[in-house]
């Protein structure tokens, strides 16, 4: 571990929470938080990539609007847009989707899909769909590791993992929303 920590040390790292700090000020300025010297063109780039570029376009000061008065959903797209001007070869996501609807998370699981591309993400998250595509999976169970491996073979253990797994799409009534979508 003491080997480790001086290599860690010299990445840069960016750390994306359940609950983002948005400062006082525009929402240009929110984002460029993420590389001060970001131009206007930069921000506007990042925002695209983080799916809140057109939703900020159609507010009556688009750009220039008041940061803190974005929902919480926008307001996590906003710190997201500040990870690809931060462009940090490590992310560590804390429950990036906790509290949101579905809307919002979708649009911010569109938003980390783009930005995972290419580097180290970890991700602490109770929801499948934040970690159901993650090349390594480790499941903690009363604050130890009790599995790990890749989805299908979590899934295929049937323990803990897929107990969990079960639970949720039960819980979402998946096979309702299967027939739903699929016509029948």
């Amino acid at each position: 571990m003491v080997l480790i920590l001086p290599i860690l040390t010299r990445l840069t790292c960016v750390l994306v929470l359940q609950k983002n700090h948005i400062f006082k000020g525009s929402i240009a300025d929110n984002i460029r938080y993420g590389k001060i010297s970001a131009s206007m063109g930069e921000v506007i780039e990042a925002a695209k990539k983080a799916y809140i570029h057109d939703e900020i376009s159609e507010l009556p000061n688009g750009y220039d609007a008041e940061a803190q008065l974005l929902s919480g959903g926008q307001q996590q797209r906003v710190a997201i847009a500040r990870l690809f001007l931060k462009d940090p070869p490590i992310i560590f996501l804390d429950e990036p989707t906790a509290n949101l609807d579905a809307i919002a998370t979708e649009q911010i699981k569109n938003s980390l899909d783009a930005i995972k591309r290419g580097r180290t993400v970890i991700i602490v998250s109770h929801s499948i769909s934040q970690i159901i595509e993650a090349e390594h999976i480790i499941v903690m169970e009363k604050g130890a590791v009790v599995e790990d491996g890749a989805h299908d073979q979590l899934y295929a253990n049937r323990s803990t993992y897929y107990k969990i797994f079960s639970a949720m799409a039960n819980s979402l009534n998946i096979s309702k929303i299967t027939k739903s979508i699929n016509g029948y």
